[in-house]
């Protein structure tokens, strides 16, 4: 979708500071700038991407020292703000796709999007994506754009799956264009429960579980802040948002995976809204 290319030049004097990411440590790795409808992220030690509407084109200005590799993976992990920033929107979320469709999996860290989104091949998906869905709206439909990904699952998971099931199926592979987004699950670890929780949320509830995860190049910006509001809230009138509070035991993906196929595979028919799974083998 986005084409990268070098450039030469520095950081233009008087642009506007938009803001910044931080790793697991608290430390700054990259800022974000803008000047009209120009826009530049300085990925620290990596190179500065500098990109601007319409165009697809993102130019990059690699830091001396840096590696191509490096300066690939960077603009992989910049594709879902950039493309936000460009007029698409794009959600933090990992995600699946099958027969009904794209199915995306939101949660905070270590709530099991990426063990979910891989695990669900035991019910006839394919993953889509690892940490961001990109989405656009074409009449009444909402539909994700596939863009690379790489899968990372943590030690745990890798170790669970080990050759039990097949590498994802990398987004630049599907070649199938852009795909209907079937669901949205919000998931909730809960040591707590003993078979899983689906519901489905009215659509002020699910608005805001959803622009909880949604990504966004500048909040300052107010255009920007009311386009993000009126396409997710256009979002939750299309596209059905499920919480799942489940029990996290490798024990019962398998049953996981295929209640949530089920659950998708209603949509368009008559939603569940409220559903208790046993998750006993």
């Amino acid at each position: 979708m986005l084409k990268l290319s070098a450039a030469n030049g520095d950081l233009p004097e008087r642009c506007r500071y938009v803001r910044e990411w931080r790793n697991g440590h608290n430390v700054v790795f990259a800022r974000a700038f803008s000047r009209e409808d120009q826009h530049w992220i300085d990925w620290l030690g990596v190179g500065v991407f500098a990109f601007s509407a319409p165009s697809q084109e993102v130019q990059v200005r690699s830091h001396l020292g840096a590696r191509d590799e490096a300066v690939i993976r960077a603009f992989y992990t910049l594709q879902p703000i950039i493309l936000q920033a460009l007029g698409w929107q794009a959600l933090h979320a990992a995600a699946s796709v099958g027969p009904t469709g794209v199915l995306a999996f939101c949660g905070m860290s270590g709530s099991g999007k990426s063990t979910l989104a891989f695990a669900m091949q035991q019910a006839g998906y394919r993953q889509f994506a690892d940490d961001a869905v990109v989405l656009t709206s074409r009449s009444d439909r909402l539909y994700a754009c596939p863009i690379p990904f790489t899968s990372r699952l943590r030690q745990a998971s890798r170790t669970h799956f080990a050759d039990g099931l097949v590498q994802p199926l990398s987004s630049v592979d599907l070649k199938t264009g852009e795909i209907p987004l079937t669901a949205i699950f919000i998931l909730q670890q809960n040591l707590c429960v003993t078979c899983a929780r689906i519901s489905l949320l009215p659509q002020s509830g699910a608005f805001a579980a959803v622009l909880a995860h949604a990504h966004c190049f500048d909040t300052n910006d107010p255009k920007q802040s009311r386009r993000v509001a009126e396409d997710y809230l256009r979002l939750v009138s299309i596209v059905p948002v499920f919480s799942v509070e489940y029990r996290p035991d490798f024990g019962n993906l398998v049953q996981l995976t295929r209640t949530i196929a089920r659950v998708a595979s209603g949509v368009g028919d008559k939603p569940v809204l409220h559903l208790d799974c046993s998750l006993s083998p």
